[in-house]
């Protein structure tokens, strides 16, 4: 299964809530989390690469807010841990917090071919 998020720390918040479990049900975590969840979605680090850039326009300042939860989410959370089962994701927020950037999935609607097209490339890679 894959999930479609926005690239901001609510965002992987929820993945990681789909895919590990929440605390407050993790009684029910085995019936409840899925595993082998994948993260189809926008990264932030796309919007400053070289080889597709999306330009100026799609780069959001993370808010006061989502800057102190991704910083919660690096220091407390499991899966976001150094030594977590999910790196690509700690580097992710990292790489959000140092740009200051988060990339919300609207973005793409503008874009030439719109989210279609993103989905078709994206989808082709995983």
């Amino acid at each position: 299964m894959y999930i479609l998020i926005d690239s901001d720390p609510d965002g992987m918040a929820i993945m990681s809530t789909y895919k590990y479990g929440s605390l407050a049900q993790a009684h029910r975590t085995a019936s409840l989390n899925v595993p082998k969840l994948e993260w189809l979605g926008l990264r932030a680090s796309e919007l400053v690469t070289e080889t597709d850039p999306l330009g100026d326009e799609c780069l959001v300042r993370l808010s006061l807010r989502d800057r102190k939860k991704a910083q919660a989410m690096l220091s407390k959370s499991p899966c976001f841990a150094e030594d977590g089962p999910e790196p690509t994701w700690r580097v992710e927020l990292q790489q959000m917090l140092m740009l200051n950037t988060k990339a919300e999935i609207e973005l793409l609607y503008e874009r030439e071919g719109g989210i279609e097209r993103w989905l078709d490339k994206n989808m082709l890679e995983v």
